[in-house]
């Protein structure tokens, strides 16, 4: 190795530690440094360094891509459900119902939400190769909590302002779509990082 080698970029290093994907990020700065070593130039390390982190982030995008996707269909699946001929909403949202019965209709929702994407839980967990009966309970427990999460403030102020005119809300639907989707993207980022030992369908 020449002495008067000089040191790679810090600069370059620096991003290279901060936007590459964790699972390759020490085998990739390692490669580099080594090559670097032998007498490659500090061009070359910059180029290298931005080629590891634009290929990182195209995985990383189709990954989302992915979420996205999957979140846009369990919205529309959720939202053209006929609810009011399954379950009678406006006595949930209306003060003549008691509580308890009211909690029991709303825990009866948001399980039959998170059971009518499950599938769906399914479809993603085939494409990542990591599908599992364990993965799907854990989800459907996330994206119940999430559903629930999302609902219940809309039931405190369906009680809290019975004056409230609907048709002069034009926020409602879009926060109320708005709502599912933010809650099916999570449970999908959230699906991804549950544990997939011993889960992975064999080839």
């Amino acid at each position: 190795m020449n002495s008067e080698q000089p040191d790679p970029p810090k600069t370059a290093l620096r991003l290279l530690q901060r936007l590459c994907p964790k699972r390759n990020r020490e085998a990739i700065t390692g490669d580099l440094l080594e090559r670097f070593s032998e007498g490659r130039s500090r061009g070359w390390f910059w180029r290298q360094v931005l080629a590891a982190i634009l290929v990182g982030a195209s995985g990383q995008l189709r990954l989302l891509w992915t979420e996205i996707c999957f979140a846009t269909a369990g919205t529309a699946l959720i939202w053209w459900t006929p609810w009011g001929r399954i379950f009678p909403l406006d006595a949930i949202t209306s003060r003549s119902m008691n509580r308890s019965a009211r909690f029991l209709w709303l825990i009866a929702i948001e399980i039959t939400t998170a059971l009518m994407v499950m599938p769906l839980f399914a479809v993603l967990f085939r494409l990542r190769r990591t599908f599992g009966w364990a993965n799907l309970c854990r989800t459907f427990f996330i994206s119940a909590m999430l559903f629930a999460a999302g609902d219940l403030p809309a039931v405190w102020w369906d009680l809290s302002h019975p004056n409230f005119n609907r048709l002069h809300a034009g926020w409602v639907v879009p926060m109320m779509v708005a709502g599912i989707f933010a809650a099916l993207l999570i449970s999908a980022r959230a699906a991804r990082r549950l544990p997939s030992q011993s889960m992975t369908i064999p080839t």
